[in-house]
C-alpha cells in the first residue's frame, strides 16, 4: 500500500490465497485485515471482498467567502467516495457556488 505494492481501488487476494501465501491460520490473516481497516488501509465491501483505500490528503486553504462543514456522508457519497458507513464528508462551499465533497479523514484545512 503505501509501498506501493499494492494499487488503490485494487482488490486484497483471498482468505485462503493469503494463507497459503504467507503459511498462516485464517484467524492470523483475518486480524491483519481487521488491523489494515482499523488504520484506514483498506475498505471491506460486504458480498465483493476488501480493497486498498486511496491515502492521499487533501490540503483546503480557506478563501474569503467559503463555507466549510463537516456532515454524514449520503449513501451516494459514499459508494462514489469508498467510505464506511457512518463516515463524514467535509464540504466546500466556494462563493461561486461551486462544491468539492472530500472524505473527512482525507482532508486538511490549512490556515495560512
Amino acid at each position: 500500500m503505501d509501498a506501493g505494492h499494492l494499487q488503490p481501488r485494487r482488490p486484497l487476494s483471498s482468505e485462503a490465497h493469503l494463507q497459503q501465501r504467507f503459511g498462516v491460520a485464517r484467524d492470523t490473516v483475518r486480524r491483519a485485515i481487521g488491523h489494515l481497516a482499523e488504520l484506514g488501509l483498506v475498505r471491506t465491501v460486504p458480498g465483493k471482498g476488501t480493497y486498498v483505500r486511496a491515502t492521499t490528503r487533501t490540503q483546503v486553504t480557506p478563501e474569503p467567502g467559503m463555507r466549510i462543514i463537516t456532515r454524514p456522508a449520503t449513501k451516494g457519497e459514499q459508494d462514489e467516495l469508498e467510505l464506511d458507513a457512518g463516515a463524514w464528508v467535509l464540504v466546500i462551499e466556494r462563493p461561486n457556488g461551486e462544491l468539492d465533497v472530500l472524505p473527512g479523514d482525507g482532508a486538511e484545512i490549512r490556515v495560512e
